[in-house]
């Protein structure tokens, strides 16, 4: 990974471990801090594998809340500018189009707008669409691909839903409700 020189990154830790794709101990994972603009202090995680080229970059914010949601409703176009931050562990829904886009063994964090996230849901659906195995699931397919440019020209309004089991996840966003339940809620007592 590449870091601009005015990025005032803390690398917290380095070191080289077993890679997953070629099972060399050559892959360096390094730790880096750094105090986010609108979003606070986040965690990089970056790896490299100097004998297969396998990468990875994964980004969380510093703090783990517990068990969290956040839901942020978009109602116009400058809400698309709106900066997401979703990491690893993290489910991110939204609502309107039925779709989500939830965590997998390979999953890493990514930190973008909201119309970067609907530009992700965009070529999910795209891929999907060309696999469709009928004119229904075709229709389908091509309804929520309308939703989506209506959503991106901000005409259409909807809602965007994190669900973060370790609430290392963000909407910066004053209108971002967050809900966190902590293990102790909950119980009978």
């Amino acid at each position: 990974m590449e870091i601009p020189e005015h990025v005032n990154l803390k690398l917290l830790r380095e070191e080289i471990v077993k890679c997953p794709m070629c099972g060399k101990n050559s892959l360096k994972v390094s730790i880096y801090s750094y105090d986010m603009p609108m979003i606070g202090p986040v965690i990089f995680v970056v790896g490299k594998c100097s004998e297969c080229g396998y990468k990875f970059v994964d980004i969380k914010t510093f703090e783990a809340k517990g068990d969290q949601k956040i839901e942020f409703k978009v109602e116009s176009e400058k809400d698309l500018n709106t900066m997401v931050l979703r990491s690893a562990t993290a489910t991110l829904e939204i609502p309107e189009l039925q779709a989500e886009i939830a965590p997998g063994p390979a999953s890493h964090g990514f930190l973008t707008t909201v119309e970067g996230v609907l530009q992700r849901f965009k070529d999910i659906i795209e891929y999907l669409c060309k696999d469709a195995a009928d004119e229904k699931e075709k229709a389908e397919c091509e309804k929520r691909l309308e939703m989506i440019k209506e959503m991106l020209e901000g005409k259409r309004k909807f809602t965007i839903v994190i669900r973060d089991p370790e609430g290392h996840s963000k909407i910066a966003s004053e209108r971002a409700k967050e809900e966190i339940r902590r293990p102790e809620e909950g119980k009978g007592g």
